[in-house]
């Protein structure tokens, strides 16, 4: 095996677009997931259809041949294409050089993959590099279905698929439609014809899927073969769509323009060279592909991965639109450029959702109804309210704010139909059967994996500080009102019982992770990181300061915060095995980057004040230092949702989380800012 298997090999590259849809894969393109693909369409449910895997990729030139491609079975993987690897770029967009064995300039293969952003319609372009011309056969291999599932082995036999083809002088063009549910898939090639060739692959393996605990055999099917030549540095572009592709000129220069404000790598290949050097100009050595600016820049179209239907998607490939981690992700996009009409359409949409004082933490989607079981998605959204009102200091808004504001506050104050109450100490508690409504949820036949019943110490900290942001959205209206607004007495008082009330989570180095009436649960958990962190403050400097050394010495690692210390006799330390296992570990120790942002912000409020900017600087680099070197290295192409609780800490989970971007994303706005200052 070449020396970039093991390294490419665990490393994925994502294609989004504002459907919900996607295209997914490896460093070495050899599918570990049924959700690894050319194309998986959206739409605005966030139903999504797998309908393109991959494509066999036999090249010829002089009577020589290899394949590009590679397939997973149970005993081996065929062809070798992952052997021509010369080496993969993950981002701007994936981009793979290829070449004959031993590598060499003669014959080298440039292929890269980009997505449309408003369609369901992936491109893949074929660029010859080498000094031969260069015959492709290419069999595209189409799954249509949906992208949960797989096609059981023997079951495409004889499923009925129609098919047409259309070869035109300029374009040559296909469709296929699966009878038995409706999917169709089209597809367009600037060079070649398209002939039918039906062709079963049987018993494609997905190890990832098997590891978890699910099927993972299915067949794929071939229905078509492309044939063409690429004469040295030319170029070809093959497209496959979920509609009829017209327009396809103007439908690739808007695709290629999408991606043309990104940087390339300092080492992409552009063109042959006559004097055989291309190879040699490759960097092998782990090198920086991006300077710091073009770090900024690329990171930032990570986040913008999530954009969808007016919503994020919460994560690739299995998640859909999340409450929750949308209200997150919000707080990023109010300081992305030219964002802030995109966040204030997102809390827009969900405020047509509110229900009981609630907003929801899933809309519905693909058929299924939405749930109002997250507290602190609501609290979140009245402080977001608060921050974009900032930023448009519009006296309409906030008056449009505190109306909304109110109307959600008063609906968890008049509350009978959820199972949690308002205490006479004024916190906030929850009923055993509604203890997933924080961010540590999971349940396992009904009951809650981590319990957070009681009065969860993050959920009064967003309560205290939804009031705060109310009290503050009126104060900044009336500034610039005649017709003042009143607040609320009932809220500012239910707020200054908080107050009183939160000492006693402090239980003398941290504070405890919930209370049972007065009794506090002695767990040590990031979620007093989340309290400690917020625009107003229930902590004193002395508390900051001891909570965040003992998180940093129990709860931190390169990749996020772990969800338990380790100390605790229920921590685990691996995120590993069927769902139920996996659920025990998910909220026990597993690490959450998106936890790095509540870590460094409870860094700022602890030593804002008494350290320099330089040295603040330079530790919150640190403390997210892998994520960024990762990144400029070309090693990854977005952020995981967990990593495993001890070292090595691998990345489990959605392999693209839109917090845990958001949060890398959110730090690295607030270092450009320090260093914009005077340091």
């Amino acid at each position: 095996m070449n020396n970039y298997f093991m390294e490419t090999h665990h490393h994925e590259w994502i294609l989004t677009n504002r459907l919900g849809g996607y295209a997914l894969g490896t460093g070495n393109l050899i599918n570990q997931r049924k959700y690894h693909g050319l194309l998986i369409a959206g739409d605005e449910n966030f139903q999504r259809n797998h309908l393109v895997s991959t494509m066999e990729e036999k090249v010829e030139w002089r009577g020589d041949e290899f394949y590009l491609d590679s397939n997973n079975y149970s005993n081996c993987i065929f062809p070798e294409g992952f052997l021509h690897l010369v080496k993969p770029w993950l981002r701007p967009y994936p981009i793979f050089l290829y070449s004959a064995l031993p590598h060499q300039n003669d014959i080298l293969i440039k292929k890269e993959i980009m997505m449309d952003a408003d369609t369901n319609t992936v491109l893949i372009k074929y660029t010859n590099l080498g000094h031969h011309k260069l015959h492709f056969k290419l069999l595209p291999k189409f799954t249509l279905i949906n992208h949960h599932e797989i096609n059981p082995p023997g079951s495409l036999d004889y499923e009925e698929i129609n098919t047409t083809i259309e070869n035109k002088a300029h374009y040559s063009t296909f469709s296929a439609k699966r009878i038995s549910n409706g999917i169709e898939v089209y597809g367009a090639s600037q060079k070649g014809e398209f002939i039918p060739n039906r062709l079963v692959y049987y018993n494609v393996f997905y190890p990832w899927e098997v590891m978890n605990g699910y099927p993972g055999i299915g067949d794929q099917i071939a229905l078509f073969e492309l044939n063409f030549e690429l004469a040295v540095g030319e170029a070809t572009i093959l497209l496959f769509s979920d509609r009829k592709l017209t327009k396809i000129d103007s439908l690739i220069e808007r695709i290629v323009k999408r991606y043309q404000r990104l940087p390339l790598p300092h080492d992409y290949p552009y063109f042959p060279d006559k004097d055989d050097t291309l190879l040699s100009k490759l960097d092998f050595n782990d090198s920086y592909l991006f300077n710091r600016k073009e770090y900024l820049k690329i990171l930032e179209f990570m986040l913008q991965d999530f954009l969808s239907n007016d919503d994020i998607v919460a994560g690739y490939p299995w998640y859909g639109a999340w409450g929750r981690n949308t209200m997150f992700v919000v707080n990023a996009l109010l300081h992305s450029k030219g964002k802030l009409s995109t966040a204030e359409a997102i809390l827009r949409k969900y405020s047509l959702y509110i229900r009981n004082g609630l907003i929801p933490n899933t809309l519905p989607e693909s058929g299924r109804e939405g749930n109002y079981d997250s507290l602190d998605a609501t609290f979140w959204y009245i402080i977001l309210m608060y921050k974009l009102g900032k930023k448009k200091n519009s006296i309409t808004y906030w008056k449009q704010a505190v109306n909304l504001a109110e109307q959600i506050l008063q609906g968890i104050l008049d509350n009978r139909t959820l199972p949690f109450n308002i205490r006479e100490d004024g916190l906030l508690n929850l009923q055993p059967e509604f203890a997933h409504s924080t961010w540590m949820d999971v349940r396992i036949d009904g009951k809650a994996v981590t319990p957070r019943d009681g009065a969860p110490i993050e959920i009064n900290a967003l309560f205290y500080n939804a009031i705060c942001s109310y009290e503050a959205m009126v104060n900044m209206h009336n500034a610039k009102s005649t017709r003042p607004l009143s607040v609320n007495q009932e809220f500012l008082a239910l707020r200054d019982k908080i107050a009183t009330s939160f000492p006693k989570f402090w239980l003398g180095d941290y504070p405890a992770d919930r209370l049972i009436g007065d009794e506090p649960v002695r767990e040590f958990r990031p979620n007093g990181l989340i309290a400690a962190a917020l625009p107003w403050q229930l902590f004193t400097k002395e508390q900051l300061d001891k909570l965040f050394q003992k998180a940093f010495k129990e709860l931190y690692t390169f990749y996020g915060i772990r969800t338990l210390s380790p100390s605790d006799i229920k921590y685990r330390k691996k995120y590993y095995g069927p769902q139920a296992e996996r659920d025990k570990a998910f909220h026990n120790g597993s690490v959450w980057a998106w936890l790095m942002g509540p870590f460094c912000g409870t860094y700022l409020k602890a030593y804002q004040d008494t350290k320099s900017k330089r040295e603040i600087i330079q530790n919150l680099s640190d403390f997210i230092g892998v994520f960024r070197n990762s990144i400029m290295r070309g090693h990854i192409a977005s952020v995981a949702e967990v990593w495993d609780g001890d070292f090595p800490h691998f990345p489990k989970g959605a392999p693209a989380m839109a917090w845990s971007v958001a949060a890398i994303y959110n730090i690295e706005t607030f270092i450009e800012k320090l260093q914009g200052e005077s340091v």
